[in-house]
């Protein structure tokens, strides 16, 4: 049995505390920069199960994410927004919510 690994994109500072957990997939990138070939070649790769992507970094993101994650064939990798060093980004609809309920179908 294989065990999946984790990957994460963001900030510096979010990044060096993922690496500091043991993650080696990862990613420093600045807001302004495009991350097309980095979530492909992430979610191309089988061993990767989930990947942990900063809030502003997604939203500054949001076609290229979804455009990727439309194409997607498997359930894995999963894509998770997390909040960076400057805390969360208040939101009517939580993103977390909205992929629990896609995956099981229970809004929790």
């Amino acid at each position: 049995m294989s065990s999946m690994k984790i990957a994460v994109i963001g900030d510096s500072d979010t990044v060096s505390g993922f690496r500091l957990g043991g993650v080696t997939r990862s990613y420093v990138v600045r807001v302004e920069e495009p991350i097309e070939v980095i979530l492909a070649e992430l979610i191309g790769d089988e061993t990767v199960g989930v990947i942990a992507i900063t809030e502003r970094l997604a939203d500054a993101n949001r076609s290229a994410i979804d455009e990727i994650t439309k194409g997607k064939k498997a359930v894995t990798p999963i894509l998770v927004e997390i909040s960076d060093k400057n805390g969360p980004i208040v939101r009517e609809v939580d993103p977390l919510k909205a992929l629990i309920k896609s995956a099981i179908g229970v809004e929790i």
